[in-house]
């Protein structure tokens, strides 16, 4: 989907920023020019970036909080 029209910037290209570490608008305009000229994207640009780093919080969170395959070195 077309986030950006004045420079073709999708969805996608924006998630794929954020996970790469642009975590504003600004940031992600500096790298793509996603919502530097009429602006009109900018508020979904925010909303992305927003889901994008709340879904890798979670990801995150499972991955650290994940049962262990076996019992500590400790444990023996």
């Amino acid at each position: 989907m077309i986030v950006c029209s004045c420079f073709g910037v999708t969805a996608a290209d924006v998630e794929d920023l954020v996970e790469d570490g642009a975590d504003t608008v600004a940031a992600v305009s500096a790298v793509c020019r996603a919502g530097s000229d009429c602006g009109a994207c900018r508020a979904q640009l925010g909303e992305i970036i927003a889901v994008t780093r709340l879904l890798a919080r979670k990801r995150c969170r499972a991955a650290c909080f994940a049962p262990q395959d076996h019992a500590p070195e400790s444990a023996y």
